[in-house]
């Protein structure tokens, strides 16, 4: 005896199979979502200063610093400078650190560290701290240091110096201090992307 399968059973298996066809579908949609959200952003193509923005000629070097201080009559009791310096592709930053530090020990009279080189975070990536005192024309400078590696709109590898300077007689005041670790507390990257991030996506 021939048997035929039902309108009502082929309807239903028809439903059945659309349904499976969409939640793959969902479920591919959520995995390249998140794939895409796991992705790193594309850097800037522009250089991005305080008001405006423009194109960089690639062999046009970069050497502006970012200053803060209390007063307009120098020196100001405590500023704030933010460097940004290039650095070879293959530079790490447990290296840059140590060859910044042999500098500042050339060059500075009376160095003496209040805090030896320790990590830190900024901004969610891996970073170096240290504290020291120096003098100027027998004035006492104390500074706080925060190091760091990030990239540059030509993708190019930079050395990123976070340091607050006080010229107070006794060092650094508590004020000074919570006031220095209150900005790098709020510091967000425009990109998320770091020197070290791509050394370890390389390993």
């Amino acid at each position: 005896m021939r048997r035929y399968k039902s309108q009502t059973g082929s309807m239903y298996d028809r439903i059945s199979e659309q349904r499976t066809q969409e939640q793959l579908h969902a479920k591919t949609a959520n995995t390249e979502q998140k794939r895409l959200a796991a992705a790193t952003p594309p850097r800037c193509e522009r250089f991005i200063t305080n008001e405006l923005s423009f194109v960089r000629p690639i062999s046009f070097t970069d050497k502006t610093f970012h200053v803060f201080t209390l007063t307009d009559i120098a020196p100001s009791p405590f500023s704030l400078v933010i460097g940004r310096t290039p650095i070879g592709g293959d530079s790490d930053l447990e290296t840059m650190t140590q060859l910044l530090l042999a500098d500042l020990a050339k060059s500075l009279l009376h160095l003496q560290w209040v805090e030896p080189l320790c990590p830190a975070i900024v901004a969610g990536i891996d970073a170096r701290r240290v504290e020291f005192t120096w003098r100027q024309q027998g004035q006492l400078v104390h500074q706080l240091q925060l190091i760091f590696l990030l990239y540059d709109e030509h993708s190019q590898p930079l050395l990123m110096q976070v340091t607050g300077t006080s010229n107070h007689p006794k060092g650094m005041t508590p004020e000074e201090r919570s006031a220095f670790y209150s900005i790098v507390e709020s510091i967000q990257l425009r990109q998320r992307f770091s020197v070290d991030d791509e050394v370890a996506t390389n390993i």
